[in-house]
């Protein structure tokens, strides 16, 4: 087990060593579950309080803060943490060992000469191109004519569709499909006619995609996930969808076909996104909303379908008086409708 001195981490996250104790770290994790030989953070002073239920052996602690458990001042305690959490991290290597292995199936067209590792039972179809460094785990499928920029991570169980493109430092996680065919179908006498989707998906440079989340390929032209932006697990994006730089989509959200999204755009968990909708720059959607119509840039929405949050709060405290405000009108009824008056 590898250990550090709490003074080398202060030197690794560029922090401050606070007092004279200098104690043996070998793990991390969070206040509550730390124990003897742990790292922990603290963000706030009202968290503070919790520190000495914990039994970590030291905390990663903000300015302003006073502790008598060993500590490292830093101007970010969470960002400082997950710079430790790096070097807590399996080796790459032992992950995506280097080289290709016997069993993968790769065809003469691809080229993979600058690839840094081809995983067990991979397939690389005619015209493939994987790039300088870039790793694929074990049972990764490349359709035809696929391009992987480099120094990607593509782990176990992702499909990628004919003629896709993946940018630069892109991290694909197990069990995600990207370019499945756009649902796209033409309704007619004798049922629904399949409409060809002959375009492609482009991941831009340092996109995230999570586990078993497609990402449809377009009808024609390109469905575009836009540089930095990460993508959570069990996502759905639509044909023709177009994200722009830098935006998140949580877990279970979907988008439907020919919306665009803009830049520094954050979607909550289970929202809904319709078809052919616009989505400004700056807009935060929450969890579970439904949106119906175009968002104007720095927007917060909420609620199905999806309004002003500010709005929607309002909506929702008068809901809750409604019982009562039946109660009143029924019983303004019964007054009203009383023999004799």
């Amino acid at each position: 087990m590898r250990s550090w001195k709490l003074s080398e981490i202060a030197e690794l996250v560029g922090g401050e060593l606070v007092g004279s104790a200098d104690p043996v770290i070998t793990g991390a994790a969070g206040i509550e579950d730390a124990t003897d030989g742990d790292l922990s953070f603290v963000t706030s002073l009202k968290l503070l309080a919790q520190v000495d239920q914990s039994k970590a052996s030291a905390l990663l602690i903000g300015p302003g803060m006073e502790t008598e458990r060993a500590a490292v001042r830093v101007p970010n305690p969470y960002e400082g943490f997950a710079d430790f959490l790096k070097v807590l991290q399996i080796p790459l290597e032992r992950v995506f060992p280097a080289g290709v292995h016997e069993t993968a199936v790769i065809d003469s067209s691809a080229d993979v000469s600058l690839a840094g590792s081809i995983g067990p039972y991979c397939v690389i179809s005619a015209g493939c191109v994987v790039g300088a460094g870039s790793r694929l785990e074990g049972h990764v499928t490349l359709g035809p004519d696929v391009r992987i920029g480099q120094d990607c991570l593509i782990y176990a169980q992702v499909a990628i569709r004919e003629g896709c493109q993946v940018g630069n430092r892109a991290i694909l996680h197990s069990g995600t499909c990207i370019g499945a065919d756009g649902f796209g179908f033409l309704p007619g006498k004798t049922g629904l006619k399949k409409i060809p989707q002959i375009g492609i998906v482009v991941l831009e440079d340092d996109v995230e995609v999570g586990s078993n989340t497609s990402i449809d390929r377009a009808t024609t032209g390109r469905t575009v996930i836009g540089q930095g932006t990460k993508i959570d697990n069990l996502v759905q994006v639509g044909h023709n969808v177009r994200i722009g730089y830098h935006t998140v989509l949580c877990g279970q959200s979907g988008v439907a076909g020919s919306t665009t999204i803009g830049n520094g755009v954050a979607v909550g968990g289970n929202a809904s996104i319709g078809d052919h909708i616009n989505i400004g720059d700056g807009v935060q959607v929450a969890g579970k909303a439904g949106i119906i119509s175009d968002v104007s840039p720095g927007e917060t929405v909420f609620g199905t379908p999806a309004v002003d949050i500010k709005e929607s709060f309002r909506l929702f405290a008068s809901l809750r008086k409604l019982p009562e405000l039946l109660r009143r009108v029924r019983k303004l009824e019964e007054l009203q409708n009383k023999p004799g008056d």
